[in-house]
């Protein structure tokens, strides 16, 4: 078992105990013991040797198998671990034994497609971050008069409402009156970025699906679906991080 002592909010989540953030409520809650001491802060440092009790259950630091998922989100579904309001999130359409992973790629609630669920905040954390570059890609059917050269000098980078926008790459593939369908890849994936780059040419997004994150692939998966990542996706993700520490 590792000995190595971090915080045990980050500890317990890496052991699929819930986010950080939840952890963090449960000692405010006083709801953790280490060592049959009561937590009372969050800058508490533990590991797998110690022992702690989450609500009088002892957490059992087996070595987890990690795993990476890709789920199809549907429409008008929430991208969150808690309830806003009436509407559903994600965590009420995927069957409960995944009620502890954490997902990336948030998509918003109009748009649909691939997200990466896991039970490694590691894996989590590396698909999110700007600086790892895992390109994006989707399918938008836009609605409006599409001017090529206002979006081609969009592809380049732009800056709208005081936010800055990464250059994208993208497609027409097909149109018929005031309705085009465009394939877009992106870098970065800003809140609402391409609703937004759209909205600055004023067309609207009346459909926008993630086919791609990184090396996996929505393929042929329908809305709700999870699969388990192909043994060529989890390579070509194991062989970035390989080549980028080489």
């Amino acid at each position: 078992m590792n000995s190595h002592k971090i915080r045990i909010a980050k500890l317990l989540a890496n052991y699929n105990q819930g986010s950080r953030r939840e952890i963090e409520e449960l000692i405010n809650e006083k709801k953790i013991y280490l060592n049959k001491k009561l937590v009372i802060t969050p800058v508490t440092f533990a590991s797998t040797n110690d022992e702690i009790f989450i609500k009088n259950k002892k957490i059992e630091f087996n070595k987890k198998k990690i795993e990476i998922l890709k789920f199809y989100k549907p429409k008008n579904i929430i991208c969150s671990k808690k309830k806003q309001d009436q509407r559903k999130i994600i965590y009420e359409i995927i069957k409960p034994k995944y009620k502890n992973y954490i997902f990336s790629g948030r998509l918003d609630f109009k748009s649909e497609g691939l997200i990466i669920l896991t039970n490694s905040s590691i894996i989590a954390r590396n698909l999110e971050l700007p600086s790892n570059n895992f390109e994006r890609t989707y399918e938008v059917r836009v609605f409006g008069n599409l001017e090529l050269n206002h979006l081609k000098n969009l592809s380049k980078g732009s800056e709208i409402d005081k936010i800055n926008y990464k250059p994208f790459k993208f497609k027409i593939k097909s149109k018929i009156k005031k309705n085009t369908n465009i394939e877009m890849t992106l870098q970065e994936g800003k809140k609402n970025e391409i609703r937004k780059i759209f909205k600055s040419i004023n067309m609207q997004v009346n459909r926008l699906k993630r086919v791609s994150f990184g090396p996996f692939l929505l393929k042929k998966m329908q809305p709700g679906e999870i699969e388990k990542v192909t043994n060529t996706e989890n390579k070509t993700y194991e062989n970035y991080f390989r080549n980028k520490k080489g």
